[in-house]
């Protein structure tokens, strides 16, 4: 039943953002609220339980790619890292860092550590001679800006786009470029 809940919970976000009550969860399941409660004791914990189970769907994405090559490993990260965030959407972000600030600064800290990743692949590629030399400094720092930037609501709604697509489209460019190449034009 655990994982049950945390899945319409998931739901529910995509809908209600964290602003679901427990009686919407309930009413998902088609179940009472006590039976919730039963499982998991309050919001403030099923929230963390969704970000626990949020970041483990990543993870797990992530150790998937293990042994293939580094361009591969690293267009796999933004795949899974699109997949695994797909439900912070429409406020989401605001919602959780105004409502559960002690959740907000572990997801932070989890968002900052997979920027750390991320770079670790990039250094990596360039040890290798599959990516160009970069300016890590400034790439790690426009990844963590761009991050919480593409979450913004206001910006979303205002370009028609979904988290997701927000950062499909930085994908795009990062992984492809600006130029348009003789393939890209035919």
């Amino acid at each position: 039943m655990d994982e049950k809940i945390i899945v319409a919970a998931l739901e529910e976000l995509k809908v209600h953002s964290f602003r679901f009550t427990m009686e919407d969860l309930a009413r998902r399941l088609h179940v009472s609220k006590s039976s919730i409660y039963k499982v998991v004791g309050s919001k403030e914990e099923l929230v963390h339980r969704i970000l626990n189970y949020i970041m483990a769907v990543f993870e797990r994405e992530i150790e998937k790619t293990a042994g293939l090559a580094v361009d591969k490993r690293l267009d796999s990260f933004i795949t899974g890292y699109t997949k695994a965030f797909q439900y912070f959407e429409h406020g989401v972000y605001h919602d959780l860092q105004m409502s559960y600030p002690q959740e907000w600064e572990r997801w932070e800290n989890f968002r900052q550590t997979q920027v750390e990743n991320f770079m670790a692949l990039l250094t990596e590629g360039g040890e290798q001679g599959v990516f160009r030399p970069l300016n890590k400094a400034v790439v790690q720092r426009c990844l963590l800006v761009m991050s919480s930037n593409l979450a913004d609501t206001e910006f979303l709604r205002k370009n028609d786009l979904t988290y997701s697509k927000a950062v499909g489209a930085m994908r795009d460019w990062m992984f492809y470029g600006l130029l348009r190449t003789a393939s890209q034009e035919t």
